[in-house]
């Protein structure tokens, strides 16, 4: 598909979104539609559903050779604080900070909580939020291919909120998260 094609289908597509919303909110549509398309679950399935329409040319498995002994760079940390409802994690020097897989961008912006934040929902349903950052690399609501750069760090600490099923993981497992295995422990 030409790029002309796929920007008019985004914009019908939250034309429609925007719309219905207004029809709600107005007393026109009885159903609360709007809740089906505003948690973040949701916008996966929207995503999965409209990545199935639109070929990606870059959806192609290429094989190469890497270093199965290769640390992920954000395993690495000097230390692991607590902080509200995620940790502080703090490395000997500012790293760019990857994405863990494929996924949406939710948020990108300040919060009171964490500064400068990038919030990603990753396909397997993690909502990962990243705080402190420094410089932002990706826009609210664009998708994201694992390894590609969310943002930069300009300090050389991150906060780091982990959500599975809208629950805040606990501090204690966020280093089985960092090390980069896909699953936690007792799940």
């Amino acid at each position: 598909m030409k790029w002309r094609t796929k920007w008019l289908l985004a914009i019908v597509l939250a034309i429609g979104v925007i719309g219905v919303a207004k029809l709600e909110q107005a007393g026109v549509i009885q159903q609360p539609i709007t809740q089906y398309v505003t948690t973040g679950q949701d916008f996966l399935v929207v995503k999965k559903w409209v990545a199935s329409m639109i070929e990606d040319p870059e959806a192609e498995t290429i094989a190469v050779m890497a270093d199965p002994h290769k640390e992920e760079p954000f395993s690495a940390y000097e230390s692991m604080q607590p902080y509200k409802s995620g940790v502080i994690v703090s490395y000997a020097n500012p790293l760019p900070i990857a994405a863990h897989g494929d996924g949406l961008v939710m948020f990108t912006g300040f919060t009171r909580q964490s500064g400068k934040t990038v919030t990603v929902l990753y396909d397997n349903g993690d909502e990962v939020t990243y705080g402190f950052v420094g410089t932002f690399s990706k826009l609210p609501y664009t998708t994201v291919k694992k390894g590609d750069t969310l943002a930069l760090m300009d300090e050389d600490t991150i906060f780091l909120m982990v959500k599975r099923d809208g629950v805040a993981l606990d501090a204690s497992l966020l280093p089985t998260f960092l090390s980069g295995e896909a699953q936690l422990e007792g799940e």
